[in-house]
């Protein structure tokens, strides 16, 4: 049982890992003056038909019970609105600002297994998300403040929102293959994006340059179909509060990357807030591997009857 939590943890990492180095991705293609809703146009459809095509190809069963559609489409939905909110935030604040109301998701969904799901919360994991949250703030702050546009704070709290109902929805279909589950939700999300906001011609139709074009294929492998199916995969072995705070290292990567690629410069307080979230990871990880009797009972949510 510890290795598997285990394996979700790393899997959930990886996720996180993926989606820092995605956003320097995403930021210069914005730099390029591409519309946020047609990034994900191309990021919805394209992951679609490649996860399609890698399925149909391995011959992995794509089927799911019936009663599960709903639930699967409703994932797809908020993962769709998770993205385009926090795009949104991005274009009317900052990368910073953005990340860090988005991270703001594990108090929700931790309030929300302690409510719907009973779930405890232990002292260990109350620290862990407090020392996160400031580790946040300080880390995309810096020393110049945070810049809230009352429209971004907004976005940036619905995204945090439907991040916490991502983790949440797909924590309840953990018993489907997170591939398959994976597939499902980007299939209904790109269905309704394509339908009611940017059909996929205007997206795909637009005379992009290779670099665009290679930045599109990075966005749709590295940062939607391995993160996303990693993050799922996550979910099968530890809760969803635990997930979304172990997820709170993508700020944490992204600073780095931009560091790396960008050439921007990290001041003390934004290191130490990296400290921050890399110390609150690595102690709600060793509250919840401790070989005490009764910890996994407690902090995994009750399964579904």
């Amino acid at each position: 049982m510890r290795s598997g939590r285990l394996q979700g943890y790393a899997a959930v990492m990886g996720a996180a890992t993926l989606w820092g180095v995605a956003g320097v991705v995403a930021k210069s293609l914005f730099n390029r003056h591409l519309e946020p809703k047609i990034l994900l146009e191309i990021r919805l459809t394209g992951a679609f038909v490649v996860l399609l095509i890698i399925l149909i190809v391995s011959k992995s069963a794509a089927r799911v019970p019936r009663e599960a559609l709903g639930r699967l489409a409703l994932l797809g939905l908020s993962m769709t609105a998770a993205q385009f909110t926090y795009y949104t935030t991005i274009s009317l604040t900052d990368v910073a600002t953005a990340l860090f109301l988005q991270y703001t998701a594990p108090i929700l969904v931790t309030l929300y297994a302690r409510v719907a799901e009973r779930e405890p919360i232990a002292p260990l994991k109350f620290g862990a998300i407090a020392l996160a949250v400031v580790g946040s703030y300080f880390l995309v702050s810096g020393s110049r403040g945070i810049r809230i546009h009352p429209l971004g704070l907004t976005t940036g709290l619905l995204s945090a929102a439907a991040f916490g109902v991502y983790a949440v929805l797909g924590r309840g279909v953990r018993q489907i293959a997170s591939w398959t589950v994976l597939l499902y939700a980007l299939g209904s999300g790109a269905l309704v994006w394509s339908l009611a906001v940017v059909p996929p011609w205007r997206a795909y139709l637009a005379g992009y340059g290779p670099g665009e074009w290679a930045a599109f294929g990075f966005i749709i492998v590295f940062a939607t179909i391995l993160p996303f199916g990693l993050f799922l995969y996550g979910l099968q072995t530890i809760s969803a509060s635990l997930a979304s705070l172990t997820a709170t290292l993508e700020p944490v990567v992204g600073s780095a990357a931009a560091v790396l690629v960008l050439g921007e410069q990290l001041t003390i307080p934004q290191i130490l807030g990296g400290l921050a979230i890399a110390g609150a990871v690595v102690l709600i990880q060793i509250a919840d591997l401790l070989p005490t009797p009764t910890r996994s009972e407690k902090l995994l949510p009750p399964a579904p009857d």
